[in-house]
C-alpha cells in the first residue's frame, strides 16, 4: 500500500546536490519492484555499493533522473527533488510534477543536511514558510515528520522530529527497518 507523498516525503526525499554531483543514495520505501542498484530490504529498496538517489516517480521523472519501475534514479547531474504541490519553495524551480533545487544552492551531499519539506501546519524552528513548503533557514537542522513519537536524538517542532547532535538518519517505519537501520518507535534509525 502506498502511503500518502508528505510521508514518503519524509522519509525518501533527503538529499541535494549541484550540476556537478548527484543526491546520495538512501533507503526508499518498496512500491514494487526497487530501483536499479537498490537491493530489498523489509518493507525497503536499500541502497547497494552502485547505487544513485532515488525518489517515487509521480508523472514524468524531473529533469537529469532516469526511471527505474516506479522510480526516478538520479543522473549525474541530478538535483533534490520534492513531488510539486502549489508553487515550489524558494531556491527550487519546477520541473514538470517535481521541484528541483537551483543549481545555485550550496551543494551538500550528507543525509543530515537541512532539505525542504512539505508543510504540515507551523514550519520546525529553523525553517521558512514558502508556499506550501517549509524551507531550510541557515539555522536549520535535519528535520522529518512526526510520526507519534520522535526518534532518539531528535526533538519535536511541531508537527515534526528535529536532529539533535547526536541523532542519526531517520526514516519513517514502514514494515520491517532496512539494512543497516534499528527500529526507534515508528522510526528506523541508522545504525552507523
Amino acid at each position: 500500500m502506498i502511503r500518502p507523498l508528505p510521508a514518503v516525503l519524509a522519509a525518501c526525499l533527503l538529499a541535494s546536490a549541484t550540476a556537478t554531483a548527484s543526491p546520495p543514495a538512501a533507503p526508499v520505501e518498496r512500491v514494487g519492484s526497487c530501483p536499479s542498484g537498490h537491493n530489498t530490504s523489509g518493507s525497503y529498496c536499500n541502497p547497494g555499493s552502485s547505487a544513485r538517489y532515488a525518489v517515487l516517480k509521480v508523472g514524468s521523472c524531473p529533469s537529469g533522473d532516469n526511471t527505474s519501475g516506479d522510480y526516478c534514479l538520479a543522473g549525474s547531474s541530478a538535483r533534490h527533488a520534492v513531488p510539486k504541490s502549489g508553487s515550489c519553495p524558494s531556491g527550487y524551480n519546477t520541473s514538470g510534477s517535481y521541484c528541483l533545487e537551483g543549481s545555485g544552492q550550496d551543494s551538500n551531499d550528507n543525509l543530515m543536511a537541512p532539505r525542504a519539506l512539505i508543510r504540515d501546519g507551523s514550519c520546525p524552528s529553523g525553517y521558512n514558510t514558502s508556499g506550501g513548503y517549509c524551507s531550510p533557514g541557515s539555522s536549520a537542522r535535519y528535520a522529518v515528520a512526526k510520526v507519534g513519537s520522535c526518534p532518539s536524538g531528535y526533538n519535536t517542532s511541531g508537527n515534526y522530529c528535529l536532529a539533535g547532535s547526536s541523532a542519526r538518519h531517520a526514516v519513517p517505519k514502514s514494515g520491517s527497518c532496512p539494512s543497516g537501520y534499528n527500529t526507534s518507535g515508528s522510526y528506523c534509525l541508522s545504525s552507523r
